[in-house]
């Protein structure tokens, strides 16, 4: 902040120095003779109407000025010109919504446009122009020098703006536009120089108006190109979003997104819990951010009257809203839009988004962010249900084996059996690949995954009957043998063992230069725990088997069945 106020205070004094001296020097030794005073209060009447209805991309202003300076110019010469151009940069100084840095904006830009001012009118005088000539060749070149030497000198000025307060390029498709509408304003300001010097008051009736009105069809069209590409994107966002399979993921992507496409400095995300409303995500400055906030009962604060009266509201700046606010307001916040997020009829939160500019959030912006929130209830309610859906699911998504959950549920079915007695033996048998890691490192994880989904493969080809066979996670599988005994199972996984050791596995590595399939061979520990040999406990029967691989197989040089040894 001490840093902004200083680069005020030195624009302020390098301003002080040369405009108003400047100005005072043009009107002892250029002013203009024979002024027609109603012709130029109709060109004050007119810059007015320019800056009160500018054209606007990307949300900046273009200055369309040079319609009225220049024939101002041609007619009355450099202090008209000035003074012009001077009211119009105040113009835009009130018309721009952005409050934080005006003071130092109009100072710049009055220097730059009264430096700009004064070196394309040299440039015209050189090129041979004639202030009130009705020369025609000789007046479209002087003109035309002139404009190139404003805007040459105004972009390499606006470059080096750009390049001290560290911005992004200023060479930009932006600025082909506004060329080109500076290109398409110059036979405009010509044609109203020579109109008004044959034919007087009647040229601004035959330009003026209807330059206003293409001025007018063309900021409506730029209003609704806006608001078509803020649904496109709308659009896009709730397509993204419905990709997402987590609440969690949705949740998180939403609140970014609005940020992004609003320009919020802070966003929040209430979570609608009976009578109250609770805080679920903060989102500051393009960082998420954990702030201890009390609840929000309904109608209270902000939030608690969107809540409430389950309708929208934007405040334009923060008196405004501030006896309205509580708690947690950061200092900074100015303009606010809040909106109810609804499903069904029922209110399930309230999305809150701020900016530090005053006067940033329109009507048409709340329609945009009500299209948002329907997208993010669906999104969320999605994917809740594939989340609920997969953790019901009895497969792993890559071996499409029986996955943990089922496995600890077949366990517990089998425990039951044993409990009344119509199952007398139970065995479990632990698979682990040997230096898998190793395998990932060298082959690539694709690599890795193929071969787990092919020993997927085999081990369900070769499950005993009545058995199963799960992945455990990992590289890790499990095969629950009710109604065999501890030798004969010792007797199945050795088999296993050796049917794997053998087994070429066909991969496609990821990290090597070729891309060439290969052959690969890998081999397995396991362990095996039964009951009733080693435990009447089917809760043990895991752990037995886990101890047994490691303990019995894995220490004792892997590639071999250990059983569980009490």
């Amino acid at each position: 902040m001490a840093r902004l106020k200083n680069s005020t205070v030195s624009i302020f004094i390098l301003w002080l120095i040369i405009v108003p001296p400047g100005v005072i020097y043009i009107i002892k030794n250029h002013f203009p003779q024979g002024v027609h005073w109603f012709y130029l209060v109709i060109f004050m009447l007119f810059g007015f109407l320019t800056v009160l209805f500018p054209i606007t991309m990307n949300g900046k202003p273009i200055l369309l000025a040079a319609w009225i300076t220049i024939p101002a110019f041609l007619l009355f010469g450099l202090l008209v010109e000035v003074i012009l151009m001077q009211v119009s940069i105040l113009g835009m100084l009130f018309y721009s919504k952005n409050q934080t840095h005006r003071k130092i904006d109009f100072f710049v830009n009055s220097l730059l446009f009264f430096i700009l001012s004064i070196a394309a009118a040299a440039a015209f005088h050189l090129a041979g122009g004639v202030v009130g000539s009705l020369e025609f060749w000789p007046m479209i070149i002087a003109v035309s020098v002139y404009q190139i030497v404003h805007r040459l000198l105004y972009d390499f000025a606006k470059f080096n703006i750009n390049r001290v307060k560290g911005r992004g390029t200023y060479f930009t498709k932006d600025l082909l536009l506004e060329s080109a509408t500076v290109i398409i304003i110059l036979p405009f300001a010509l044609m109203l120089y020579f109109l008004v010097e044959y034919i007087g008051f009647g040229a601004f009736l035959l330009l003026g108006i209807p330059f206003f009105f293409i001025v007018i069809t063309l900021r409506l069209y730029n209003n609704t190109e806006k608001v078509n590409d803020d649904l496109q994107l709308a659009g896009s966002i709730g397509h993204e979003l419905s990709n997402h399979l987590s609440e969690e993921s949705v949740i998180n992507q939403f609140i970014k997104k609005v940020s992004e496409m609003f320009k919020a400095d802070f966003t929040y995300l209430f979570d609608h819990k009976s009578e109250w409303l609770e805080l679920l995500r903060s989102y500051e400055k393009g960082a998420f951010k954990n702030i201890d906030l009390s609840r929000f009962s309904i109608g209270e604060g902000i939030a608690g009257t969107v809540l409430k009266e389950n309708k929208p509201v934007i405040y334009a700046k923060r008196e405004e809203w501030l006896n309205l606010s509580k708690d947690y307001t950061p200092d900074a916040m100015q303009s606010i839009m809040v909106m109810p997020i609804s499903r069904n009829q029922k209110i399930e939160g309230v999305i809150f988004i701020s900016s530090m500019k005053k006067n940033v959030y329109t009507d048409y912006q709340l329609k945009i962010l009500d299209i948002l929130c329907s997208y993010f209830t669906v999104s969320v309610e999605k994917a809740r249900y594939v989340e609920e859906t997969v953790r019901k699911s009895e497969r792993c998504g890559l071996t499409h084996l029986y996955n943990y959950i089922y496995l600890e549920e077949r366990l517990a079915f089998e425990k039951t059996r044993l409990q009344h007695g119509n199952l007398k033996e139970l065995s479990v048998v632990m698979i682990d690949i040997d230096h898998f890691k190793h395998i990932n490192d060298t082959y690539g994880h694709q690599s890795g995954n193929d071969i787990l989904i092919k020993l997927s493969e085999i081990l369900e080809k070769y499950t005993p009957e009545n058995g199963i066979v799960g992945r455990y996670g990992g590289e890790e599988f499990i095969y629950i043998l009710p109604g065999m005994a501890k030798e004969d199972t010792i007797d199945f996984a050795e088999g296993l063992r050796k049917k794997i050791e053998t087994y070429q596995f066909e991969i496609f590595p990821d990290l090597g230069a070729s891309k060439a399939p290969i052959a690969v061979t890998i081999t397995v520990s396991i362990g095996v725990s039964a009951i009733p040999e080693d435990t009447g406990d089917v809760n043990a029967l895991l752990r037995n088997a886990d101890r047994a691989l490691y303990l019995g197989a894995k220490r004792a040089g892997r590639n071999r069945v250990a059983g569980y040894v009490k």
